[in-house]
């Protein structure tokens, strides 16, 4: 029986952690699979999200590469060695059979340890821009896997190794959800349009800002819906100083500071005003949950804004520029909007038919081809 040990690596940001943690939710209950690895840096968020998923971790002192003139110009080629030296000897130690990497600098030295001891690679970009290391270290790997289709024009791989899987998502925004019941849990009425603005667990200060000038017209021209607002546990007391105190306790404003389960949030929701990181692009498509997205406008490479063109161009998404943003603007696209039932629904159907539910089972299966295949052809070395 072929026994798969599979490193998982990644991080920085829940676009580059998440698609790693549902790819493990496949393979945990595996019987196939002997064990598996995530592998990231010291102290970083996918540490946390790593173990509070019953995953072995194991961390590396690695940073970004400077992206501008500093002392650390010097120090960092030598951080950046020690550390794939270090990710040599976790992977002669738990001897994979392949190593994923999701992008983000922390992947680099696992996936390049592995290619110097000749274990197979898969590199999964979640963005419709890819990352750094991606772009770098696909050229090597057996798997090329894209979250977003606009990616592969940007991927210096062999065609035959690049597919289209879409990005992984939690089994919990896989679950069938029912409209009245999801409104009940969250205290909301079901006989109303229900606009969800979420800026991500963190918050967003930029739509947060924008959605409290557009609160007051919302709530007194627009009786047929009504607010979910995520702002985040950072920002809650400025957006409540900043609401009028008229407004604020009305019941159709549901202010939060974070959910544990986004995924309910989504499936009640008729309209969702977010960023475009690659994760939210991907549960908002399997929930099919239309969206006006206003891209962080200093994330690496501009990626968001990538992501959301992408979007807009299928017609699944408007796009609001950050500098557009304005209690004004979001009002104006709210009301556009949510008064057409044609156009959400066209909307709702377009992210459906671009949401990829089983990218995750899928990207899984694909991991298990290669680590039969190394095992098949090449006996297990010792490293």
């Amino acid at each position: 029986m072929v026994g798969h040990r599979i490193v998982l690596t990644g991080g920085g940001t829940g676009g580059h952690i998440y698609p790693a943690l549902s790819v493990a939710e496949q393979l945990k209950d595996d019987p196939s699979v002997e064990a598996i690895l995530y592998i990231g840096a010291n102290g970083h968020p996918e540490e946390k999200l790593a173990r509070d998923n019953g995953l072995d971790f194991i961390g590396l002192n690695v940073s970004g590469m400077p992206r501008s003139l500093s002392p650390r110009l010097i120090t960092w080629p030598l951080q950046m060695w020690s550390a794939i030296e270090r990710a040599k000897d976790v992977l002669r130690q738990f001897r994979p059979t392949v190593v994923l990497g999701t992008g983000g600098y922390a992947s680099a030295p696992p996936l390049a340890a592995a290619n110097a001891l000749g274990v197979p690679t898969a590199v999964h970009e979640p963005d419709a821009h890819p990352g750094l290391v991606n772009r770098l270290l696909s050229r090597r790997a057996q798997l090329v896997s894209l979250g977003m289709q606009g990616a592969a024009a940007r991927i210096n791989a062999p065609r035959g190794r690049i597919v289209f899987n879409g990005n992984p998502v939690r089994k919990s925004f896989l679950a069938e959800r029912h409209r009245d019941s999801g409104c009940a849990i969250l205290g909301l009425r079901s006989d109303l349009k229900t606009v969800l603005v979420t800026g991500g667990s963190q918050g967003a200060k930029a739509l947060n800002e924008a959605v409290a000038a557009a609160l007051p017209r919302l709530l007194e021209i627009e009786p047929h819906i009504q607010i979910v607002h995520q702002c985040g546990d950072k920002n809650l007391n400025d957006v409540k100083e900043r609401l009028n105190p008229s407004l604020a306790p009305s019941p159709r404003y549901h202010l939060r500071a974070y959910f544990d389960d986004l995924s309910i949030a989504y499936a009640v929701s008729d309209l969702a005003i977010t960023r475009a990181g690659a994760m939210t692009v991907a549960e908002l498509a399997v929930t099919g949950t239309p969206a006006i997205f206003v891209p962080y406008p200093y994330a690496a490479q501009d990626h968001q804004t990538h992501n959301a063109r992408y979007m807009e161009s299928q017609k699944a998404a408007i796009v609001i520029p950050q500098e557009d943003l304005t209690g004004e603007t979001i009002y104006n696209h709210i009301a556009g909007l949510i008064g057409d039932d044609s156009r959400l629904q066209e909307m709702r159907k377009r992210m459906t038919e671009i949401g990829k539910p089983d990218a995750a089972k899928i990207l899984a299966q694909q991991l298990k081809e290669i680590s039969a295949a190394y095992q098949g052809v090449v006996p297990q070395p010792t490293l």
